[in-house]
């Protein structure tokens, strides 16, 4: 299939077939245009205990390094 100017045009009967098949899955899950503050489960962390919480392990992390990296520096 072609891309850009040199692409057949879509015909009505194409455009009928793709709009029944987009009518056909509706209903039977996320779809991607699904906001994140909308999705549930999986799909977005809702737990904002738990994201605080790796949030503040990734701080102390990256403070550990950078104190390991400066002691590194001093020494050398």
């Amino acid at each position: 299939m072609g891309f850009g100017p040199a692409r057949p045009p879509v015909t009505e009967d194409v455009a009928e077939v793709i709009a029944k098949d987009i009518k056909s899955g509706e209903g039977r899950g996320l779809t991607s245009e699904v906001p994140m503050a909308f999705q549930t489960g999986a799909h977005a962390p809702t737990d904002t205990g738990a994201l605080n919480q790796t949030r503040k392990k990734l701080i102390v992390f990256g403070v550990i390094v950078v104190a390991v990296l400066a002691v590194l520096w001093l020494a050398a």
